[in-house]
């Protein structure tokens, strides 16, 4: 595996520190449907962020996540954060796009499965919306508004 775009070692070991991975559990519904969409905001200092959305495929056959689509940056990508077995986190596209089981929600996660936006146009400010755009193998595309959220939770951490 190969991480992308060269990112520096800080912006990885950033996403490896909250180590939520990719989850899924049962869903119903007629095809698909998307929930808790949220964009990490950004300032002018940094040409990236991430988006993550939970996606329940309720149909009776699977589908895939295979593209998003963000005006605002130079690239929107599906990416999967691992951690080797030396606890070293490394980052890459999903190739194949990301495996959406029937009845199953899958959640793109800090620390997991994510939508990568690459070489952002303009700062992502806290409480804006940004429109992205899902694609899908089989079910038609969903354009939704994710909430820009602080890199600061709750808590207090800092996170990716």
């Amino acid at each position: 595996m190969h991480i992308i775009r060269s990112l520096p070692f800080a912006a990885l070991a950033f996403l490896a520190a909250c180590g939520q991975q990719e989850t899924t559990a049962a869903c119903n519904g007629d095809g698909i449907v998307v929930s808790n969409a949220w964009v990490r905001a950004a300032g002018e200092a940094s040409p990236m962020s991430a988006a993550y959305v939970e996606i329940c495929n309720g149909g009776d056959a699977a589908d895939r996540l295979v593209a998003a689509r963000f005006n605002g940056a130079d690239a929107a990508e599906i990416h999967m954060t691992r951690m080797s077995e030396d606890g070293v986190a490394s980052m890459a596209p999903a190739e194949s796009g990301l495996a959406l089981p029937a009845h199953e929600m899958t959640a793109l996660a800090p620390g997991g499965a994510h939508i990568m936006l690459i070489g952002l146009n303009a700062p992502i400010e806290e409480g804006e919306e940004a429109a992205i755009t899902l694609e899908f193998e089989n079910a038609e595309p969903v354009t939704l508004m994710f909430e820009a959220r602080s890199r600061i939770d709750a808590a207090g951490h800092e996170g990716h």
